[in-house]
């Protein structure tokens, strides 16, 4: 006889099941949608610009940084000819161009100046950015760590790999030809230095390629595939065949400028840039303590397809990829305040460009809630590959200023723009940005000129969690390090310079320093109780004088091991290791568990005779011996919870107790008893190991001013110590502070000419 089946049993299991399946999807649909944290960015610009900082003040002070191409590129005055179809001419004099493109620091990356002069500019610019980002994001890089890091190019150009061959022809190839020439050596070269094992690639989509890349690496992100990100774009303007070509076709403004929206505008002008952005899931930033700088909510990719030319936009499909892009970031589109737009200046892609954003964005909007629109490549002309990132750049510090830059050369809104149709406005001169509906949100948009369109949303960073400071340790130890003595200095000084003008807590800055930078063989370590003394020493280790609270050394390969020396003889422990007690969990935890292996041995709590009414009680000698092995022994954990495994381990008087218990001769309760009585101990010593660096450990050892000693005098030899462990206990925030002072020389095709010992 068959059982009886039990029909609510099997549906209680299946609606269990069914659950389970809906907070999968939902997990999972949640994945999907995650926003990118933007956590770090670096750049370098037309008009001198090396940093974000450079770059807001530029766009502060409304300057046009395009000026004469330079005399380093080609001769400007003999291919230029004002009509645009003279043939191998060029209709403009002008342009966007950086400083200083022949000049590298291939000691830093570890690379010969023989490969150095054969690598392409973009490909050296984008290693120092992205190292400059990385920095900022407060992320060191370990190469032997291999982590899961993403990178993705967007470039277009390579004119340095033509350069070569045209002085050197094929007889000038070589095997490190690859580095000239292929554009895909640009990621792969970074992700091989760096050790990221993550994606790596580079994009060629025209002008829309590092959006581009910016949107592949947020799905990379929200796959899984890699657990940071770099987005970057590059542009160099080497060799004038590009502009010789777009001259012809009539791209090019004859005043080299960007009159985006204006009804002059006639074309653009080309520009050099490098941008990195560092992208996290939001999730792993909040849970790293990164510092946020805005959040990707979602991004669209397509293509004009059938347009009326191969090159000219889509207004459709421009449609399509901004409605696509608000769908996946959740946004509706009258929460859209801004729009960063693609803006070429060219007088029929900037009314195609106008109205098809606005038959998105129009959606929704109630009296009075217009929509700004600018484009920054009315600052620096047109940095083509570059373009996406650079306005994304410029969207984000507007996010954190609450300010719209000027947009320039709008003197006579285009005429064929339906401006009075459109909510739509153009700041021409710095406005404050108001949130719409609470929010702060932007898209960017950049279109390829063989049909890619790229569409970014983006929002002002969350309000960053508020630190709460309880108590504060006395001494910071400050640790910088640098390949070479004069990098060093560099350093210093730069870091002198922020403390004078930044109100940066010292606590984060040593934090950020320690914590959030990868550490060479030149090294300097300061200690301080606040950021003027700290100041003060820094600018003695630039001047190359020795001081007090300063150490300089060059750290030893591979780390030098440690040794544990406990004292003891003559030692007291009155009040000895109060501050450690009350602010690091490790040295309370270890001091308390030496309380219960006392208990019913001594009359009174260990910790009230240390710290407590009872410490007159010290003064005996059961009571005295077991403070300093309490002691002794927190600070050993203390010392083990920073990264510090003794190799060796050495005693004397009470310490030797101490030491027997550190190497696991004696339990923790077998010491303490055994030190209170005086008991002789046999074969516990093990000895100093030959260039072991000592690590006192005795009561004296237990405060802020000879610890934070000790960490410095470890740290200039090269011994490794887990600096996030060191603040664990304080709620530290990454701040930003200098970045590396590349040492940069000259490489150049015309040093592979020269004649070599």
């Amino acid at each position: 006889m068959s059982e009886e089946i039990n029909y609510r049993q099997l549906l209680q299991q299946q609606l269990v099941k069914i659950r389970k399946l809906e907070t999968r999807l939902e997990q999972a649909e949640a994945a999907r949608r995650e926003p990118i944290a933007i956590v770090g960015m670096a750049c370098r610009l037309p008009g001198g610009v090396e940093s974000p900082e450079d770059f807001w003040d530029l766009q502060v002070k409304g300057v046009d940084a395009t000026g004469e191409v330079p005399p380093d590129r080609w001769d400007a005055e003999a291919l230029y000819d004002p009509d645009p179809q003279a043939p191998g001419k060029i209709r403009t004099r002008r342009g966007g161009f950086l400083r200083d493109v022949d000049r590298f620091d291939a000691r830093f990356f570890g690379i010969s100046p023989r490969e150095a002069e054969s690598m392409d500019p973009q490909q050296r610019l984008v290693l120092e950015v992205a190292w400059e980002a990385l920095e900022r994001a407060g992320y060191a890089v370990v190469r032997s760590r291999r982590d899961r890091v993403g990178v993705f190019v967007g470039v277009m150009n390579n004119d340095y790999g033509q350069l070569a061959l045209n002085a050197e022809g094929l007889a000038g190839i070589d095997p490190y030809f690859i580095g000239a020439r292929a554009n895909c050596a640009i990621s792969g070269r970074l992700s091989y230095l760096f050790g990221f094992q993550g994606p790596s690639v580079v994009l060629d989509s025209a002008c829309a390629s590092s959006l581009v890349a910016v949107h592949l690496a947020s799905q990379s992100l929200r796959n899984g595939e890699c657990s940071m990100a770099l987005a970057a774009g590059v542009n160099l303007i080497l060799s004038p065949e590009a502009s010789v070509y777009l001259s012809c076709s009539g791209a090019l403004s004859p005043d080299g400028r960007c009159k985006s929206f204006d009804a002059s505008a006639d074309g653009y002008g080309r520009a050099e840039a490098c941008g990195v952005l560092v992208l996290e899931r939001l999730s792993d930033a909040r849970a790293r303590g990164a510092n946020i700088l805005a959040v990707i909510r979602g991004s669209a990719v397509g293509h004009d397809g059938p347009s009326s030319s191969f090159t000219v936009p889509n207004g459709v499909a421009q449609q399509t990829v901004i409605r696509q892009a608000l769908q996946n970031a959740g946004v509706s589109p009258s929460e859209v305040s801004y729009l960063e737009a693609h803006g070429t200046g060219t007088a029929m892609g900037d009314p195609i460009e106008a109205e098809a954003m606005w038959s998105v964005l129009k959606e929704g909007r109630k009296g009075g809630e217009s929509l700004w629109m600018g484009s920054v490549k009315t600052n620096i002309g047109y940095p083509e590959a570059a373009s996406g990132v650079v306005g994304m750049m410029k969207v984000v510090l507007a996010m954190r200023h609450k300010q719209l830059p000027a947009h320039l050369h709008l003197k006579k809104p285009n005429p064929h723009i339906d401006w009075k149709g459109m909510g739509v406005r153009v700041p021409v001169e710095q406005t404050a940005w108001e949130p719409t509906q609470g929010r702060r949100i932007a898209g960017v948009t950049s279109y390829g000129r063989t049909g890619t369109l790229a569409h970014v949303v983006m929002e002002e960073a969350p309000p960053p969690a508020e630190v709460k400071r309880d108590k504060e340790r006395s001494e910071h130890v400050l640790v910088l390090s640098a390949r070479s003595e004069e990098a060093l200095r560099a350093q210093a000084g730069r870091y002198a310079r922020f403390l004078a003008t930044n109100d940066a807590e010292a606590g984060d800055v040593c934090f950020t320093a320690a914590a959030g930078r990868a550490h060479f063989e030149h090294r300097l370590a300061v200690v301080g109780g606040g950021t003027q003394q700290l100041r003060e020493r820094l600018l003695t280790a630039e001047a190359g004088r020795e001081g007090e609270g300063l150490w300089l050394g060059r750290a030893g390969s591979p780390s030098p091991t440690v040794a544990f020396v406990f004292g003891g003889e003559g030692e007291r422990a009155t009040d000895s290791g109060r501050a450690l007690y009350e602010t690091q969990p490790v040295f309370r935890e270890a001091l308390e568990q030496c309380g219960e292996a006392l208990k019913g041995v001594l009359e009174k709590p260990l910790v009230q005779v240390l710290y407590g009414a009872e410490s007159a009680l010290l003064k005996e000698e059961a009571y005295g011996r077991v403070a300093v092995f309490a002691v002794e022994w927190a600070l050993a954990r203390l010392w083990r919870a920073w990264g510090m495994v003794p190799r060796s381990v050495m005693g004397q008087g009470v310490g030797e107790y101490v030491a027997a218990v550190d190497l696991g001769v004696l339990s923790l309760e077998e010491g303490l008893r055994l030190a209170m009585r005086k008991l002789p101990l046999v074969g516990t010593r093990s000895g100093l190991g030959e260039g072991d660096e000592v690590i006192p450990i005795q009561p004296s050892e237990a405060d802020w001013t000879r610890l934070t000693k000790t960490l410095g005098t470890l740290y200039v030899k090269g011994v490794e110590v887990d600096w996030a462990a060191l603040d664990a206990p304080s709620p530290r925030r990454r701040v930003l502070l200098p970045t590396y002072p590349f040492q940069r020389q000259r490489y150049w095709l015309s040093r592979r000419a020269e004649p070599r010992p």
